[in-house]
């Protein structure tokens, strides 16, 4: 099984907690942890605050460390940016572990809040957060690397997270072997491809191709005469009639038509569809392809599905056409063709404009 990292984003105030956020982020490396805090960003940068936001949302866990100080504050907020990071993290579900001084009244000067305001923030900030989730207390550096570790195990066993791992070792056994299996077929495709490729095509004399033709079956319904209405109208009762028509067309004819889909792969239903729309427009043209008991059609004709292997083959056969090669998703089944050198090269010849 592959080494998961979790990353996790230590939050407090920075100069008062230098040797408690350095005890913290020592034991995370211990654990095989990534710390990533505020020591990477300037505060009061809205720029840098987005990236913060990034960096959290990133993180597989969130630890927080409250000292005596509040810190500085956020205009807009009117909140402090530790409060801000913690009030973010809690509004993305992320699993926060905090510490709290546990006996802030002994703290003594540059690591206590002299302004009031500040004071009375701080004490606000602190019942948030024991109101809203099981806290640890600590009086010194010293007790965090015990509390962040037991905090660790519980966030780990509540909460399983995603982690990073090595880019070599990020397949599991199964994918390898998959890949592996795919690779596999790819060459074995190769080689017959290059197989194919190899061989003479002369023999394909008596095929047929270019000028001969081809009768694509197509299904048309209508109506007969004797069952409209005074007016060329149709009643909700009125009985509809299925015929079985052949559209002559060369092979030529289809390749110059359909060429400019297999340029770039086109799946099976995909040619499907074209020649439902191509066949359409060549059985209204011709009057003499309607049926002629009909006189009145009902909806699009339906196109046989064996027109669509008839072409596929006889194409693949000619060496026009070939299976597709693009990269697609493991749950992509479909079948893909594409134009052949040899079959470019005939399509361009068939549509291509000469001068007069």
């Amino acid at each position: 099984m592959a080494e998961r990292r979790e990353q996790v984003f230590v939050s407090s105030t920075y100069l008062d907690l230098a040797h408690e956020r350095q005890a913290v982020i020592q034991a995370l490396l211990i654990a095989g942890c990534i710390p990533a805090g505020m020591e990477l960003f300037v505060a009061g940068n809205e720029d840098k605050w987005r990236l913060i936001q990034r960096v959290i949302s990133e993180c597989d866990y969130y630890v927080l460390v409250i000292g005596g100080k509040y810190g500085s504050i956020d205009p807009a907020t009117d909140l402090s940016y530790t409060e801000m990071e913690y009030e973010f993290a809690e509004s993305i579900g992320k699993p926060i572990m905090a510490f709290l001084h546990g006996e802030p009244g002994q703290l003594k000067g540059d690591q206590i809040e002299l302004e009031p305001g500040k004071r009375r923030k701080l004490d606000a900030f602190r019942r948030k957060v024991e109101a809203g989730r099981v806290v640890r207390y600590w009086t010194n550096a010293a007790e965090l690397p015990g509390h962040v570790a037991l905090s660790l195990m519980e966030a780990r066993e509540q909460f399983p997270a995603e982690g990073w791992v090595r880019a070599s070792q990020a397949l599991t056994p199964e994918q390898k072997t998959e890949i592996a299996e795919l690779r596999a077929l790819v060459a074995e495709l190769s080689h017959a491809a290059d197989s194919r490729s190899s061989k003479s095509f002369d023999d394909a004399s008596d095929l047929a191709q270019g000028e001969d033709m081809y009768s694509a079956e197509v299904k048309v319904s209508g109506y007969k005469k004797q069952d409209l209405n005074a007016d060329g109208s149709v009643s909700w009762d009125t009985t509809s009639y299925t015929w079985t028509m052949h559209i002559p067309v060369t092979w030529n004819e289809i390749l110059q038509a359909v060429g400019p889909t297999l340029l770039h792969e086109a799946s099976e239903p995909e040619l499907t569809r074209f020649f439902e729309t191509w066949l359409q427009q060549k059985w209204r043209e011709n009057r003499d392809l309607h049926p002629k008991a009909m006189a009145k059609a009902k909806g699009a004709i339906h196109v046989s599905g064996s027109v669509v292997e008839d072409v596929l083959v006889q194409f693949f056969a000619l060496d026009v056409i070939s299976r597709g090669v693009k990269k697609r998703t493991v749950s992509d089944k479909g079948k893909y063709w594409a134009l052949t050198s040899r079959g470019e090269d005939q399509m361009m010849k068939l549509r291509a404009i000469r001068h007069s």
